[in-house]
C-alpha cells in the first residue's frame, strides 16, 4: 500500500511549526500559499487532527503537533546529511552563521575567548549570541533557532548532548564603602542585609537552593533579569548580592565594589555545553561543538 504522504509535505509542516504562518512557508519552499494550505488539509486529514490553529496572525501548534515536530525534524535533518555526504565544511572558507545561547556571565567572559580561536581558523564564519532562557532553551535546540547552549543549569533531555566545560565557584558582592561589611561577613551579619537577587531564567541557582536547604531567609527586596547591571547597583546602596568568581574578578578594577566569601557553603557548579544529539551529525555543527569544547576547557 503506497503511503499518503511524501517529504515535501513533512517539510511543509516542520516550517509551519517554526515560522507559524503559510506566507513565510511558501515563501521558504518557493511553494504558493494555495499549494502550501492544500497540504496542510491533507496533513490534517492525515493525523486526524487539526495541527495548526489560528490565533490572531499567527498558526499556534496543537498538542499532536507538537509531538510530531521533534521527531519529523529530526528525520529531514538526518536525510538531508546523509544525501550532502560528509565532510563538507571547511571552517576557513565557511560563512556559516551559527546561533548560540549564553547568560551575560558567558558573553563577557567567555565569548572574547570563543571569538578568537574561532576567527584564529574561520575568519568568515558569523555568530548570533542570544540571552539564555532556561524555559526554552531545549526546544530552541530542537527546532534550530540555536545550535549550542552554555548554561549551568542541567539539561538532562536524551536528544540532548552534554558536555562539561568548567567548574564555577560564587563569591558575596557588596559596595567597596559597604558601612557593615568590610571584609569576611559572619552568617548573622550577611542574613540582616537586602539582597539583589539574579532571575533564575539565567540558571545561577545554587545560593538559591543551597539558602533554601539551610533554611536561610534572605530579604530580596529587588531580582534582577542579569548580572550586568550588579556592580552599578551596589556601588551606591547597602544591598548585597552574589556572582560567579571569574566574572567578580573581572569587575573590581571598574567599579567600586568588593568580594567576600559567603557565609555558607555553595555547591561548586558545572557549566557545560548542550548541542542537540543527532543520528547523522553535522560536519558544520560538530566542527563547532569541538570548537567550543576545545576552547572552553583548556585553562583560562
Amino acid at each position: 500500500m503506497a503511503a499518503d504522504y511524501d517529504m515535501g509535505m513533512l517539510r511543509v509542516f516542520v516550517l509551519v511549526h517554526e515560522t507559524r504562518s503559510v506566507t513565510a512557508t511558501a515563501e521558504q519552499l518557493f511553494l504558493s500559499q494555495p499549494s502550501v494550505s492544500y497540504t496542510l488539509r491533507k496533513l490534517r486529514k492525515h493525523f486526524n487532527d487539526p495541527l495548526f490553529q489560528r490565533r490572531g496572525n499567527r498558526l499556534e501548534p496543537t498538542p499532536m503537533a507538537e509531538g510530531l515536530y521533534p521527531p519529523l525534524k529530526s528525520l529531514l535533518e538526518s536525510m538531508d546529511q546523509a544525501m550532502a555526504g560528509a565532510s563538507r565544511f571547511d571552517p576557513s572558507s565557511s560563512t556559516r552563521r551559527f546561533r548560540l545561547r549564553m547568560t551575560d556571565v558567558g558573553v563577557s567572559g567567555l565569548l572574547p575567548t570563543i571569538l578568537k580561536d574561532m576567527r584564529r581558523v574561520a575568519p568568515s564564519v558569523m555568530l548570533d549570541v542570544e540571552a539564555l532562557n532556561l524555559a526554552t532553551a531545549v526546544d530552541e535546540l530542537r527546532s534550530g533557532q540555536a545550535e549550542a547552549v552554555i548554561c549551568t543549569t542541567r539539561l538532562d533531555e536524551p536528544d540532548v548532548r552534554r558536555d562539561m566545560l568548567f567548574e564555577q565557584a560564587y563569591v558575596g558582592l557588596c559596595s567597596a564603602d559597604h558601612p557593615r561589611i568590610q571584609g569576611d561577613p559572619d552568617l548573622a551579619t550577611w542574613q540582616a542585609e537586602d539582597h539583589v537577587g539574579v532571575a533564575t531564567s539565567t540558571g545561577h541557582r545554587a545560593l538559591d537552593l543551597r539558602a533554601q536547604e539551610l533554611e536561610i531567609v534572605r530579604r530580596v527586596p529587588l531580582v534582577i533579569p542579569n548580572f550586568v547591571a550588579l556592580p552599578h547597583l551596589l556601588e551606591d546602596s547597602e544591598m548585597v548580592s552574589y556572582a560567579p568568581a571569574g566574572m567578580a574578578a573581572r569587575l573590581l578594577g571598574r567599579h567600586r565594589i568588593a568580594t567576600f566569601h559567603l557565609p555558607i557553603e555553595v555547591p561548586v557548579t558545572e557549566v557545560a555545553l548542550y548541542t542537540l544529539r543527532r543520528e547523522f551529525p553535522s560536519p558544520a555543527l560538530e566542527w563547532l561543538r569541538r570548537t567550543l569544547v576545545t576552547t572552553l576547557q583548556a585553562p583560562r
